[in-house]
């Protein structure tokens, strides 16, 4: 039977999401916890692996286990074992893959506008009064549809195509805050954090809009990449 976790963590003291050598990850932390709970090992895959230090409001992973499982004596269980900045929200039997057949995800990047960084928005990107939030919404709206983001995949990347679909990409203001919100049917490594990089640099005026415009499928290739610490995978459609 395939399981389905419901997860929300803060990446903020961890290597990412995914497995790696002597590394301090969330899915290490999600499959010890299982293994002590199941007294079995399990293998989980995630929705998609989040960098170092970026967060998820929501990310499904899956795994496989032979038996019936009581879901919400399990849920209480991994939550009592998982450290506190690690937590199962909910679990459920599933027919699907957690990775392949995710039809859609939705990242957030959260920034704020203030001369004076403020100490309750420490997980919030600190921009001047002054960016030009104008010119950073009709950057937006050139990242909408099918193309090519070769320019903003970092290096490192595995993935064979760098053509995703945006479906939104959005800058909301409310107060000082600053929400960029951007759904695509995926995203390649730093691609997010590539482009919110190069927004700032756009209502900074360091980057002319009108060359940007012409070239940012074709030749451009981002060097900006704003920090992990702000991102946070907000959800994911199936």
């Amino acid at each position: 039977m395939r399981y389905l976790l419901i997860t929300s963590y803060d990446g903020e003291n961890y290597n990412g999401f995914q497995k790696q050598n002597n590394k301090n990850t969330i899915q290490d932390k999600i499959e010890n916890a299982l293994e002590i709970v199941l007294k079995s090992k399990i293998n989980t895959v995630a929705s998609g692996r989040t960098d170092a230090k970026v967060s998820a409001y929501m990310q499904p992973i899956h795994f496989d286990y032979d038996s019936v499982i009581n879901k919400e004596k399990l849920q209480y269980s991994l939550n009592g074992i998982l450290p506190e900045d690690i937590r199962v929200l909910s679990i459920s039997e599933i027919n699907f893959h957690a990775r392949f057949d995710a039809k859609k995800k939705t990242y957030l990047y959260q920034m704020y506008l203030s001369n004076v960084k403020m100490p309750l928005m420490k997980n919030s990107l600190q921009l001047s009064p002054l960016i030009d939030i104008k010119l950073m919404k009709k950057f937006c709206k050139l990242l909408k549809g099918e193309h090519d983001f070769v320019g903003f995949k970092a290096s490192g990347s595995d993935t064979e195509s760098s053509t995703r679909t945006i479906y939104k990409a959005k800058l909301k203001r409310v107060g000082n805050q600053l929400n960029f919100y951007i759904t695509g049917n995926g995203f390649l490594y730093k691609m997010v954090r590539n482009i919110v990089g190069t927004m700032i640099k756009v209502g900074e005026h360091k980057i002319d809009y009108s060359f940007l415009k012409k070239s940012i499928f074709k030749t451009y290739k981002s060097i900006h990449t704003a920090p992990p610490e702000n991102l946070f995978l907000l959800n994911v459609e199936y």
